[in-house]
């Protein structure tokens, strides 16, 4: 069984901070999975990453609208950020951001609408029902 980790430095436990992570939203266990060389290396309800991409399978996506039925394929990547680190940065703004695979081909600003490719930062958190995405953007 994989942990359940409750902090980003829980995180760190389970994971080679050096390299990059992929996180995304898990269905059915109502969690953030955190993912390293292709394996799930734990479960989390919050994770923030620095230095980060919003990806999405287009195989993936098509699958989903074509089946109508749900599969992993899009990911935030980046690195585990120190929460302290990203507190401390002068001059950032954060925003909502989404992704449906039924009415978007891309992350989103929930804002404005624009799409979302990179970020400096980016922190996850879900809970039983939803789960939210906020993204870093500069002033």
């Amino acid at each position: 069984m994989k942990p359940r980790c409750h902090t980003n430095q829980d995180i760190m436990q389970h994971i080679d901070p050096t390299k990059k992570v992929r996180v995304y939203r898990n269905l059915h266990r109502k969690c953030v999975s955190v993912k390293q060389d292709g394996i799930v290396k734990c479960w989390t309800t919050n994770v923030v990453l620095k230095d980060c991409k919003f990806i999405i399978s287009k195989a993936g996506q098509k699958r989903v609208r074509d089946e109508k039925k749900k599969n992993v394929h899009a990911f935030v990547e980046g690195y585990l950020a120190d929460v302290r680190k990203t507190d401390e940065q002068a001059g950032l703004t954060w925003t909502e951001s989404y992704y449906n695979p039924y009415r978007t081909d891309t992350f989103q600003d929930k804002e404005t609408g624009r799409s979302i490719t990179s970020a400096k930062f980016v922190d996850i958190w879900v809970d039983e029902t939803i789960s939210h995405v906020m993204s870093h953007k500069s002033k």
